[in-house]
């Protein structure tokens, strides 16, 4: 008898819990913080399966983009921005690759060997932890049937940020746009300008008020590397017809995110005037 291992991958992007399990293995932290002065970092891997897992890291660049309605997609094949501000040519992993045994866990320690005349301003990379359960030993018998053993190898994307000295960064609003989604959803899309030399990791905080009173809010722990679009829908189902405020705040605080490791900005605070029908 002859066993084939047939591999499903899975790839996903850990960028907001600050410990996720996405697939039987856990990663934490999900960002990791480095600078100049520190270059050196930790990781943990955790094995939450019945079987051994086979673990790769390794390291990519990319970042979320945004269109016109705020929708996000992940971007990896800019090599032009990748040149301005990606480093992960410069980490290394230790281990980087290792067998997890059930219930075990592995601190993977990160250096960064990056160039000391860099550019002042934050640069990134991903983290890109692979777990597959362990390959069985291959069986040969007389029959010649095949079975199909499943596996399913999952990628892991998480976050690593490296300043390198003063770093800044900032929101410019420069339009509150409207959109009706459907007959009861509105969309209320800020455009903005992201100044600075760093990405912008915080919270954007929407809401509708009438006559000094907040009808609906909502906010959202979010990242944005380069000018954009946020967007945030709002059943208004049961909200009377006419004027309402509406007011846009982008703060650089968030809950999974120690405020030392984030880039500090003032708040970015727009409103405006929208009608609802």
């Amino acid at each position: 008898m002859k066993i084939i291992r047939v591999i499903i991958s899975g790839l996903f992007l850990c960028t907001i819990l600050s410990a996720t399990v996405l697939s039987q293995v856990t990663i934490a932290p999900t960002n990791m913080f480095l600078d100049d002065n520190s270059r050196f970092g930790t990781f943990m891997v955790i094995n939450n399966s019945q079987q051994p897992q086979e673990i790769s890291v390794d390291f990519l660049f990319g970042y979320f983009d945004t269109n016109e309605f705020g929708d996000k997609s992940f971007v990896r094949d800019s090599s032009e921005i990748a040149q301005n501000y990606s480093i992960a040519e410069s980490v290394r992993a230790f281990p980087q690759n290792f067998v997890l045994q059930s219930g075990d866990r592995q601190i993977v320690r990160l250096r960064i060997n990056a160039s000391q005349d860099l550019v002042e301003q934050t640069y990134w990379a991903r983290i890109r932890t692979t777990s597959t359960p362990e390959s069985p030993p291959l069986e040969l018998g007389a029959s010649d049937a095949v079975n199909a053993q499943i596996g399913v190898k999952f990628e892991q994307i998480t976050g690593l940020f490296y300043k390198v000295g003063e770093t800044n960064t900032g929101i410019n609003i420069n339009q509150i746009r409207t959109r009706m989604i459907d007959d009861n959803t509105i969309q209320i899309l800020s455009d903005f300008e992201r100044t600075g030399n760093s990405p912008f990791l915080g919270t954007v905080t929407t809401s509708i008020i009438k006559d000094g009173k907040i009808m609906r809010t909502s906010s959202l722990s979010t990242s944005f590397y380069f000018d954009g679009t946020h967007g945030q829908n709002f059943n208004i189902e049961d909200m009377e017809p006419g004027s309402y405020q509406v007011k846009v705040e982008f703060v650089s605080e968030r809950n999974d995110v120690s405020e030392q490791d984030l880039v500090q900005m003032s708040p970015s605070v727009s409103s405006t005037t929208v009608q609802i029908q």
